[in-house]
Parts: structure tokens; C-alpha cells; sequence
């Protein structure tokens, strides 16, 4: 199994996220905005600048936090670069990872993605194998309750790992998604990548619940690079 964490919308409460990466040596990928349109506060260049390092690593989130799908294909690639401009100006070095907003893309709109980035990622959560392409997420770290587990894993074929959740769907459902993960860490090819959003976490008070996560012997022997997702 590889373990790797990704977060997005780069608010200002990923602060407190790179303090929990930093403390248990576990690599996140922060998909960082220019500025989001929704009006919440992003990390400045200062912020980003000074919290680089081997577990803190940034990708591209578009210029304003648009979702890709709601402005014309022909405004997509300038969402898209402009952004990549900002963050490779801001961090002296390329970037090769993007994170869709809202997960939201079609085919045309991956096409123009791919002229720019090594990789991208949705939000179609509940995978659990890289087959090429996309980066499927397997768990938003949200509590979306074990309903939406269950019916994301079928949606997307994760047929053992639904099985798992319906022999086990009356726990917790922060323990059943630690349970989930650890089930996974006996299959060589399983991926699987936790994403989230900081101000969720801020809002959710669930601050405790991630780090009760990272603390686990089994996510810190799997944990990887953003990147080793990606290599089969």
C-alpha cells in the first residue's frame, strides 16, 4: 500500500496542516489557488515560501478558484497557466501537479490540463488503484458518513472495499476510516490518497481526528510522495 495525503483551496488554516506534516515526517501536497473567488483568504507567497520543504510540497488550483466546467473551454488554459505562473514565480522551481476545483472536469478540459502538468487530480473518491491517468482520491477526510462510502465504492467498482465498510457499517466513522486504510496496507497495489480541505477541518473541529490518523504506526510505514502515487 502507499498512503499519501493532498489538500486543497490553500487557505490560511493550512498552516496547521503543515505543522502536523512537518511532525510526523509525512509528505502532503498543498493545491494552492492565485486567490479564490469565493472570497476566502489564501496563503500568501511568504507563507508558501517559507514552508516548502521534503513534506510540504504546492500544485496548481487555477487562478481564482473557478470550477473549470462553469466559464468556457476557451478561458480554461488561461485559468489554468496563469495559476502555474504564479506558483513557479512565487516558489523558483516548476510545478508539475494540478488538482481540479470542485473536481469538476471533462475530457476537453483534461486535454488542456495535461499541455501543462505531470499530473493531475480529481474528487471522485473511493479508488484505490492507479491504473493511469487521473489521480482518483480514495477518502475526502470529511465526515460524509458511511452511506456515502458504501455508495461511492460501488459507483466506482471498489467492490472489497465496499464489502469491508458493509461488515463494518455501524462504526465510528472516523475509526472505520482508519480501519478502511489499514486493510489495505497487506495489497502491493492498493493507493490509497486522503484529501481534504483545512477550513473543513477548522470548521468540523476535526483537527484531532486527522492527527489521531497520521499518528498510526501503519499510515507512517506507508506513507509516500505525492508523486509515488503515480509510479506503479
Amino acid at each position: 500500500m502507499k498512503i499519501a495525503f493532498s489538500w486543497d483551496d490553500g487557505a490560511l488554516e493550512d498552516q496547521k496542516l503543515f505543522e502536523l506534516h512537518e511532525k510526523y515526517g509525512i509528505p502532503g501536497m498543498f493545491f494552492v489557488p492565485t486567490r479564490n473567488c469565493e472570497g476566502r483568504e489564501v496563503l500568501t507567497p511568504e507563507m508558501m515560501r517559507a514552508a516548502e520543504s521534503e513534506c510540504v510540497r504546492f500544485g496548481g488550483h487555477t487562478e481564482n478558484h473557478t470550477y473549470l466546467t462553469s466559464i468556457p473551454l476557451e478561458e480554461v488554459e488561461q485559468e489554468v497557466l496563469l495559476n502555474k505562473v504564479f506558483l513557479e514565480h512565487t516558489l523558483g522551481h516548476e510545478i508539475e501537479d494540478f488538482c481540479l476545483p470542485g473536481g469538476k472536469y471533462t475530457p476537453e478540459i483534461l486535454d488542456i490540463v495535461n499541455k501543462h502538468y505531470k499530473t493531475i487530480r480529481t474528487a471522485d473518491t473511493m479508488n484505490f488503484k492507479y491504473t493511469g491517468g487521473e489521480l482518483k482520491p480514495a477518502i475526502h477526510f470529511y465526515p460524509r458518513g458511511s452511506k456515502s462510502l458504501l455508495g461511492n465504492a460501488i459507483r466506482n467498482r471498489s467492490i472489497p472495499q465496499g464489502a469491508y465498510i458493509a461488515l463494518h457499517y455501524k462504526m465510528n466513522y472516523f475509526e472505520l476510516v482508519s480501519s478502511l486504510i489499514r486493510n489495505e496496507q497487506r495489497k502491493e497495489d492498493s493507493v490509497v490518497m486522503v484529501w481534504g480541505h483545512s477550513w473543513e477541518l477548522e470548521k468540523e473541529h476535526l483537527w484531532g481526528e486527522l492527527e489521531k490518523l497520521m499518528k498510526q504506526d501503519f499510515v507512517k510505514k506507508n506513507a509516500v510522495g505525492y508523486q509515488e502515487c503515480f509510479r506503479r
